[in-house]
């Protein structure tokens, strides 16, 4: 029991770092009621979006994992914003796909790896994926992506050629082709999704996750 138990962990584990690879676009949910996050999450799915990151920042956040878990089979969801292991037992136990954190915290890190969930943890420094690589880590976030810059994508993946990154704040639907073209395996889009729901709402959302969708498949070979 304890081998098959780990074999589909294992699965789980491999076939979510796919999917992030595979879609490029994650739509990352942070607002202040838990009706608003929802909304903006089935609107992003709505638009195409098979990638959710619910941020713990979301009241009820992992009730909202679970919601969406429950309802969309063919979208992958993850928790952001993950400070804790309390965090990580909460987002397990709703079912979430993937872990992402704003910082490089060993103890969530090492916590989320035991549990066995992919963990990807945020930094903005060469000394910072130095040390995450050497925890064995291979799929980082790079945070915040409009101050560290495109620049620092190409420069890690020189020296750390088999890393994965995902920069998340700054990217848009105007410049998530930049992105990819600069090396970003996936990117998350976050206070767009906001303030398109705040001018446009929900069908706002779909249509510019929509838009998204159409950019990632211009760099599809």
């Amino acid at each position: 029991m304890k081998d098959r138990n780990k074999k589909r962990c294992r699965y789980m584990f491999e076939n979510t770092y796919k999917i992030l690879k595979e879609e490029k676009a994650v739509a990352v949910i942070r607002t202040s009621t838990y009706e608003e996050a929802k909304e903006i999450s089935i609107a992003a799915i709505e638009g195409g979006i098979k990638i959710i990151e619910v941020t713990m920042s979301v009241p009820d956040a992992p009730k909202l994992i679970k919601e969406l878990k429950d309802k969309y089979n063919d979208v992958c969801v993850g928790a952001g914003t993950v400070l804790s292991k309390d965090n990580v037992d909460e987002c397990i136990e709703n079912g979430t796909d993937f872990i992402v954190s704003p910082c490089l915290d060993e103890e969530v890190i090492g916590y989320a790896n035991q549990r066995k969930v992919l963990v990807i943890p945020g930094l903005m420094t060469m000394s910072e994926l130095n040390r995450a690589y050497k925890m064995g880590l291979r799929f980082i976030k790079v945070f915040p992506g409009s101050v560290v810059g495109k620049g620092f994508i190409g420069a890690a993946k020189s020296i750390f050629n088999d890393i994965c990154i995902m920069p998340t704040g700054g990217v848009k639907k105007e410049n998530i082709v930049e992105w990819i073209n600069a090396g970003a395996d996936c990117s998350g889009i976050g206070s767009d999704l906001n303030k398109i729901y705040k001018t446009d709402g929900a069908y706002g959302v779909k249509e510019y996750c929509r838009l998204v969708k159409e950019e990632v498949k211009k760099t599809e070979k």
